[in-house]
């Protein structure tokens, strides 16, 4: 499995995730991550690449240890 399709995995599971808690649309995303611009964040979710610092970045904003991002998580208890 690719990296960068897991990683394209979870930005989406990510982006939904923001959505449900109410945090909607790119813009407001990509201010509420960080680091990243909300029409960056749309090309990333819409398969431009996602580079390592911002899967790093990702991790760290959302208490991940690293490298969670290059890893699919579908079976795992704790990400219910």
């Amino acid at each position: 499995m690719p990296v960068q399709n897991a990683r394209h995995i979870n930005l989406r599971a990510i982006l939904e995730q923001l959505s449900r808690d109410g945090i909607v649309g790119y813009e407001e995303q990509a201010a509420h991550l960080g680091n990243v611009t909300g029409q960056r964040l749309a090309a990333m979710d819409q398969g431009s690449h996602i580079d390592v610092l911002f899967s790093e970045h990702l991790e760290w904003v959302l208490h991940r240890r690293r490298g969670w991002m290059d890893e699919l998580h579908e079976d795992d208890p704790l990400e219910a």
